[in-house]
């Protein structure tokens, strides 16, 4: 019984040893971890940010450089970067042994050229997003929303962009103002009515094979809006 008794004293005191060692180790990681999220040392020492178009990186480092690594509001810089509707797609890395950050950013690319409604050109992605003023664009007229144009614009003046330096020439501006009732206004060629945008690409290929048989120069309107059927208006 004495023997029985003394082990089970053993076995307390190692419980107690173990308890104390736990608790000690705990409080030694809870009091690290606290110097170390409240602690002025452990810094933002380096940011690398890929080269950008549209972002200003500058900013970005200066908010990042000399933060705490541990208290750094990803989510929220993550979401500002991201609000900027010319961002595509937008990853934060934290390197905390290296005190690094590492941001990479994927910008949108300029597609086609918009001239918006009683507004200036622009260039826009393949979505329609508007990025950036233009010298010029040969499609006018385009409605923009909430920072962007609508796919119709983006590839009407995709189609007008293939069309060579006589066409452009012959017709420097595609007035869609009405999206329904596309009009070209030519020099010294006859007015287009080409109906609506969508039919855009269409109705540019009939027109090429018009030119190349007969021209087109002894008319002065070319009506496409009747379905199926092509009126060509001579000249007085």
């Amino acid at each position: 019984m004495r023997g029985l008794a003394q082990a089970r004293a053993r076995d307390r005191q190692r419980l107690k040893g173990f308890l104390r060692g736990a608790c000690l180790f705990f409080a030694v990681a809870i009091l690290l971890f606290v110097i170390l999220r409240w602690g002025g040392w452990w810094r933002v020492r380096e940011v690398r940010i890929p080269a950008t178009r549209y972002l200003a990186t500058e900013k970005l480092t200066g908010f990042l450089l000399g933060a705490n690594v541990l208290r750094l509001e990803l989510r929220a810089l993550h979401s500002a970067i991201q609000g900027d509707i010319r961002v595509l797609k937008a990853e934060i890395r934290v390197r905390p042994l290296a005190q690094r950050v590492e941001l990479m950013i994927v910008e949108r690319t300029p597609e086609v050229t918009v001239g918006l409604r009683d507004g200036p050109a622009v260039w826009v992605d393949a979505q329609g997003v508007i990025l950036e003023p233009a010298e010029r664009a040969w499609l006018v007229g385009a409605v923009a929303e909430n920072g962007r144009v609508s796919g119709a614009y983006v590839n009407a003046a995709r189609v007008l962009g293939e069309l060579d330096a006589v066409w452009r020439a012959r017709y420097p501006v595609v007035d869609a103002s009405d999206p329904r009732e596309v009009v070209a206004r030519g020099k010294d060629a006859p007015t287009l009515l080409l109906g609506p945008i969508g039919q855009l690409g269409s109705r540019l290929a009939i027109l090429r094979l018009l030119w190349e048989r007969e021209g087109l120069g002894k008319y002065a309107v070319v009506d496409f809006r009747l379905e199926d059927e092509l009126i060509l208006k001579r000249k007085r």
